[in-house]
């Protein structure tokens, strides 16, 4: 996700959240094979292969080892959802914040439509009293504390930056989270074990509200969402950052009215993934 900043300091693992370069996908999957192949065919697999497991016995990355699985879990990674229900997630990364969130609110009130917020944990409890009761009329994922990179921390403070919000949610909604987007949506590093530590999902998407390079246009803004959007989809907006990002929200009665006459309706990612496993038109998934 794009660079996001508070007025207010983090009290996070790390409190500058400008992102590193980053990888598109197919580099990201190619050096985690490049990875996997230098543990196998190296020289002096058995030292290597105690320093990739810590104490617990977690491997310290996802190439350390040829074959490793959570226990009592699985994680699935999800971009989009197979059915053929004309179905849409509208989910928000970064905030909640007082200046944009209340926008993106107001505009999913009046065209009654429930989304998924993937929440920053240390601005959810700095804005609860304010903003807390309009959001839990949503969905709300785990975003990390203080819009954390997963991909370059350690196990210790993965797992804190993440169940630190994990308690955060569960406070205000009463219900436990099920879903984790990384911000960025980096999988490296720890971003898999503590997802599995805390029986999540990781949720990513696959469309992309293009504010950045079309803020100036408007028309080509609407029209991005409206026409790329198939079944299924998972469709990335933000509440916080940059100031096109406030052109998106302004833009979201006209999305959404878009859409609409596309015949799509609205649900959170958990009521999308449920479509999935009802759909006739599902490809099953390999056993």
């Amino acid at each position: 996700m794009g660079r996001t900043r508070d007025s207010q300091p983090h009290n996070s693992p790390s409190a500058d959240i400008s992102p590193p370069a980053r990888p598109d996908r197919r580099s990201l999957v190619k050096g985690l094979l490049i990875g996997a192949g230098g543990v196998a065919l190296g020289g002096g697999a058995g030292a290597f292969a105690q320093r990739a497991f810590g104490e617990d016995g977690t491997p310290a990355s996802a190439a350390s080892v040829d074959s490793w699985m959570a226990p009592e879990r699985q994680v699935d990674i999800i971009w989009s959802v197979n059915t053929a229900e004309r179905l849409v997630a509208l989910t928000f990364d970064d905030g909640p914040l007082p200046r944009w969130t209340p926008l993106a609110l107001d505009a999913l009130e009046e065209a009654r439509v429930r989304a998924t917020f993937f929440v920053v944990g240390s601005r959810l409890e700095r804005h609860a009293a304010g903003l807390g009761a309009r959001l839990a009329r949503h969905e709300l994922g785990n975003h990390t504390w203080g819009h954390d990179d997963l991909s370059r921390l350690g196990r210790t403070a993965g797992y804190r930056t993440v169940h630190r919000t994990h308690v955060a949610i569960t406070r205000l909604t009463g219900k436990e989270p099920r879903l984790l987007r990384p911000p960025w949506g980096r999988l490296g590093g720890t971003t898999v074990h503590v997802a599995a530590q805390h029986g999540y999902d990781i949720a990513l998407w696959s469309l992309l509200v293009q504010d950045s390079r079309l803020a100036r246009d408007p028309r080509a803004l609407v029209e991005g969402v409206v026409d790329n959007a198939r079944p299924g989809t998972v469709l990335l907006a933000h509440d916080v950052g940059r100031p096109s990002r406030l052109e998106a929200i302004r833009r979201l009665p006209e999305m959404i009215a878009g859409l609409r006459r596309r015949g799509f309706e609205f649900v959170t990612v958990s009521e999308l993934r449920q479509a999935g496993v009802r759909s006739p038109g599902r490809t099953p998934r390999p056993s």
